[in-house]
């Protein structure tokens, strides 16, 4: 037997056994009690493997092990997350394409895994970025268009302007552009986004049913952020919300279509409101159909008598049409029914899409907002006529706008053209609306320049904006501490009749909250301090019972908020009532008096998807001559990437300049079609690759998706046995975003009947960060550190303990390799007296020894499933201790430590496990199978843990001379007896013992 431990002979040799054998492929299908794990996988954007994964991989390979060894079919497969930014910036600097790199990183990354010994079923392995895989990430977006869960709407990007490209935010650095320096500016572009907002409720429903750490929860918890409140309905004062145009007008002739606008009389182009108009250019991307209806209303009422009730008609009916994507360009609202002149797709039903959903859902809001008796709004009576030319526009827009005038009424608040401007204001704390004095729009919301265009607060708001979009970008803006603001001298009319609201717009208020406007009082802290510093009135509403302290809050000496006992005064019917207990009663009066609507909002937002990039799944979208979006059937997938690009910036998508895309997308649809460039955004290939998992083949080095008989990324009936996994380990650094797309996939898919799991995770472990001098280790920052010279060094079973013993593994810390050549020492010492000291010939070991065993399994078994590995190792390592003081021990001892060591030291476990007398392979020796990882985990016994002996330390003037072992039930002479009998003790004992301390169980000291 060999005295010293060889790590790297060894190592090799047991990895190329593992292959061999095949101990770490999983049958999925025959398993009985599987278990499911695995890590976040990597992406292979460097070519090598740091400490940060290392310290993820290593001791999630170490609890699989544990699992396995525990009786489960452990699943635990390795991927790729292969496609993003990092190998598409590497292409623009060298030249090198990204599918080359990537393989050739993958290659390293796989290599550096394989020697990590971790054990993956790398038959299933999975690449983002091979054709079969993104096939199903295109699969996936078809099922969200089919679903109407992913749409395609303007959106704001980062936009380099020298570089002509768009920048993704980590592009960005305090506002410049990373590659060249030069600011970076926002640019809208229309791009596709999925709803998760639909799932919002679902989501945080479901985080009470999830093993996941607390504060991950409530991350998603205030990410997702539900709130119940009130939207209050505001008017601009003496403003008007004008005619939206035609929008591409359904003629074949284009030259008719291009000169419409100027064809209108000037005084019809004049009403155009160009803000709305431009906005429905941006949303509608094919033929239209414009037409005139006429709604009348059930029986023979005069629903609209009132001008309350016309103008009511006229907003719902506009809401509705916003939402179901129906263009009104103007209506009218008489006593007795409704003109309508709107246009919507061409492909789209007139009654069973349009006028459906006009009429149903007005109805319902009508009748609720306004408490109608009637229970009915519409009559079945219906009118419509086509309009079909720019002369019939005219007339029809011409005769909707005189009817009141003919019917000898007033027009006031019966057009829609003719309507103030109006907004909605989402109030989480409706308890104190009445106090509200001013009003703050977002700097970025598309209203502010329309609002202020042709007045002499023009030039000053829209430097403001400038200025405040600049500090936002360069990321230098603190929102709780940069309060700027600017007056846009327009006013909200009046709404609760309390007087007029100055807007204003503000730093503080951001377009993804609420409407993007907020309605201001004296009862928020930042509302106060805003109003402090600019001079705006304020009104309080609501008082403590103090009278001292209540009049210093009516004298706005303070900003008193959010008390649950505090007092109102206003609105009068709660006068006297507590803002802890009027919130509901608040917001149904406030819908009662047609103030506003019940609302609830939410943080989240919808999920962009698109990727003005070229390493990414392209969008499987194609549209027609007339720019309608078109799915690509599934026959046509994987929609593949072009090779023909050019990566450097040219101001487009790099697969705009591809001539092979073009062709292929002719070829396929017909002339004057083109294909969708943009791709997808790689959270989209992260969001359900477990389940890819369980369908992928990678035999012989060959990528594919195992055939299914169903259009599925996996056998529904392995997602039904393996989902959701089991134990899922990664950084929390994907709170926020991954793991919340990748639950809104699970739950889509689900509902679409494609799995049966509405949760992809059931229990998710965060690891710690690894720093390096209190930084997080980055290539930008060049304090990466490799693992490879320690590996190289001292071997992978040590770095992996030594990362595991460096503090909890939920913990992390900082990267120092100071304590390394400790847990060298230890695994030298460890196989130094597991050949040195073990014995064929004791059949059974020292009570202490057999007591101290059953300890060490039991705590190891409890800190491996807490993931506590370094707590786990400590325990080895006191057991070390112990067993080296003995001048042998039992056969068995020795193997139940080489498999309690297997997990955390898998090749080392092995090497022991056989040397001890194990079988050397995986076949079957007199029953058994041979790896250290195929044998059952040891058992502890409770009744042997109670030991009947005792380890008493022994002391000579105060110094440790030896220690021994006696039976408990020893007396005390018979223990000092044998303490100075000790050899070590003897020698020390030259004059007269003094004096004899003996404290029980514990410690004898011999003073001379």
């Amino acid at each position: 037997m060999q005295n010293e431990y060889d790590p790297k002979t060894v190592e090799a040799k047991w990895q190329k056994m593992w292959e061999k054998e095949e101990i770490f492929k999983t049958d999925l299908e025959k398993a009985k009690k599987p278990f499911y794990t695995h890590v976040m996988w990597p992406y292979p954007s460097g070519d090598k493997l740091h400490v940060g994964h290392w310290y993820n991989f290593g001791p999630a390979d170490s609890h699989a092990r544990f699992m396995r060894m525990q009786g489960y079919d452990v699943f635990s497969p390795m991927g790729f997350d292969a496609f993003g930014l990092p190998a598409e910036n590497y292409a623009i600097k060298t030249g090198v394409p990204p599918a080359k790199s990537t393989e050739k990183n993958v290659k390293t990354m796989i290599k550096q895994l394989k020697r990590m010994g971790c054990m993956y079923d790398w038959s299933r392995m999975a690449n983002s970025s091979e054709p079969e895989y993104y096939k199903w990430t295109q699969w996936l977006f078809l099922k969200m268009y089919e679903n109407k869960l992913a749409y395609k709407k303007e959106g704001n990007v980062n936009y380099c302007p020298s570089c002509q490209t768009v920048l993704a935010n980590e592009q960005v650095w305090e506002g410049k552009c990373e590659r060249c320096g030069t600011e970076v500016v926002q640019k809208k572009l229309e791009q596709w986004f999925w709803k998760t907002t639909k799932y919002a409720d679902e989501m945080l429903d479901g985080l009470n049913d999830l093993d996941w750490p607390e504060k991950t929860k409530l991350m998603q918890k205030n990410w997702i952020d539900r709130s119940e409140g009130a939207n209050l309905f505001m008017k601009v004062k003496g403003s008007k919300r004008g005619v939206v145009g035609p929008i591409n007008w359904p003629f074949d002739n284009h030259k008719l279509a291009a000169d419409l606008n100027r064809q209108l009389t000037n005084e019809l182009a004049g009403d155009f409101n160009r803000r709305l108009t431009d906005e429905w250019k941006s949303r509608i991307h094919s033929r239209l159909r414009t037409v005139h209806l006429v709604f009348t209303p059930h029986g023979r009422g005069l629903p609209f008598e009132d001008k309350t009730m016309a103008e009511g008609i006229l907003r719902i009916l506009e809401e509705v049409a916003l939402r179901h994507n129906i263009i009104l360009h103007e209506a009218a609202a008489m006593p007795d029914h409704v003109h309508i002149l709107a246009s919507f797709e061409e492909s789209r039903h007139l009654e069973m899409d349009i006028v459906k959903k006009l009429k149903g859902a007005s109805a319902r809001e009508f009748l609720q907002r306004f408490d109608f008796e009637d229970a009915h709004l519409w009559g079945q009576k219906k009118h419509y006529e086509d309009v079909n030319t720019v002369e019939q526009f005219e007339k029809i827009f011409e005769y909707i706008r005189n009817n009141p005038m003919k019917s000898g009424i007033s027009s006031a608040c019966r057009l829609l053209s003719e309507l103030p401007i109006s907004f909605e204001v989402y109030d989480s704390i409706p308890q104190t609306f009445k106090a509200q004095t001013f009003v703050i729009i977002a700097p970025e919301h598309p209203l502010a320049p329309e609002l202020v265009k042709g007045t002499k607060n023009e030039k000053e708001v829209l430097a403001f904006v400038e200025k405040i979009r600049r500090k936002k970008a360069a990321k230098r803006f603190n929102f709780e501490e940069d309060i700027e603001g600017v007056d846009t001298g327009r006013v909200v009319d009046n709404p609760f009749g309390m007087g007029d609201l100055p807007i204003w717009i503000a730093s503080f208020v951001v377009m993804e909250y609420g409407t993007g406007i907020v309605s201001c009082s004296a009862h928020d802290e930042r509302d106060f301090a805003f109003a402090k510093k600019y001079d705006i009135p304020l009104r309080s509403v609501m008082f403590p019972a103090d009278p001292q302290k209540a009049e210093k809050v009516k004298k706005l000496e303070y900003c008193y908020t959010k008390d649950p006992e505090g007092v109102l005064q206003y609105p009068e019917e709660f006068r006297g009532r507590k803002w802890g207990e009027v919130r509901e009663d608040i917001i149904d009066f406030i819908v009662k008096k047609g103030y506003g609507r019940r609302q609830v909002n939410y943080r989240l937002r919808d999920w962009l998807v698109s990727r003005q990039r070229y390493w990414g799944a392209p969008i499987p979208i194609v549209y027609d001559p007339e720019g309608k979006a078109h799915p690509i059937p599934e026959k046509h997938l994987p929609w593949l990437l072009p090779t023909d690009v050019e990566f450097k910036p040219t101001g487009r998508s790099p697969l705009y300049l591809s001539r092979e895309f073009r062709a292929r997308t002719e070829k396929i649809f017909g002339k004057g079609w083109v294909p969708e460039f943009d791709t997808m955004d790689t959270f989209v290939c992260s969001s359900y690759y477990s389940l890819m998992y369980l369908g992928a083949s990678n035999e012989k080095g060959i990528y594919r998706q195992r055939d299914l008989k169903e259009q599925t990324p996996c056998d529904p009936k392995l997602e039904k046995k393996w989902m959701p996994v089991q134990m899922y380990i990664g950084g929390p650094e994907h709170a926020t975003m991954h793991l919340i797309y990748a639950r809104f996939v699970t739950m889509a898919l689900k509902d679409f009947g494609i799995v049966s799991k509405k949760e992809p995770f059931k229990k998710l472990v965060h690891q710690g960060l690894i720093t390096n001098k209190g930084a997080k280790m980055s290539k930008s920052k060049e304090n990466v550190v490799s693992p490879d010279i320690f590996v190289e060094k001292y071997g992978s079973d040590v770095f992996r303990m030594y990362l595991m013993f460096m503090g909890p593994f939920v913990g992390g810390g900082d990267w120092s390799d100071t304590g390394i050549k400790g847990v060298v020492r230890f695994v030298q010492r460890l196989w130094k007296v597991m050949t040195m000291s073990v014995s064929k010939k004791i059949d059974q070991d020292k009570p202490h020894v057999v007591a101290a065993l059953h300890k060490t399994i039991k705590k190891v078994t409890a800190d491996i499933e807490a993931l506590h590995f370094n707590t786990a190792i400590s325990a080895l390592m006191e057991l070390l201790n112990l067993l080296e003081k003995e001048e042998s021990f039992s056969v068995e001892t020795g193997k139940t430590f080489a498999l309690l060591i297997g997990p955390l030291a898998p090749h080392f476990s092995d090497e022991l496990w056989s040397t001890l007398g194990g079988p050397s392979s995986a076949k079957a020796t007199e029953g058994k199978k041979g790896f250290s990882i195929e044998q059952p985990w040891p058992k502890y016994d409770p009744k042997l843990i109670i030991e009947n002996s005792m380890t008493i330390v022994v002391q000579v003037n105060g110094k440790v001379r030896g220690d021994l072992v006696v039976d408990t039930d020893a007396t005390k002479e018979a223990i000092i007896a044998s303490a100075k009998a000790l050899p070590n003790v003897r020698k020390f004992l030259a004059g007269a013992v003094k004096k004899e301390i003996y404290v029980p169980g514990r410690l004898v000291s011999l003073v001379i």
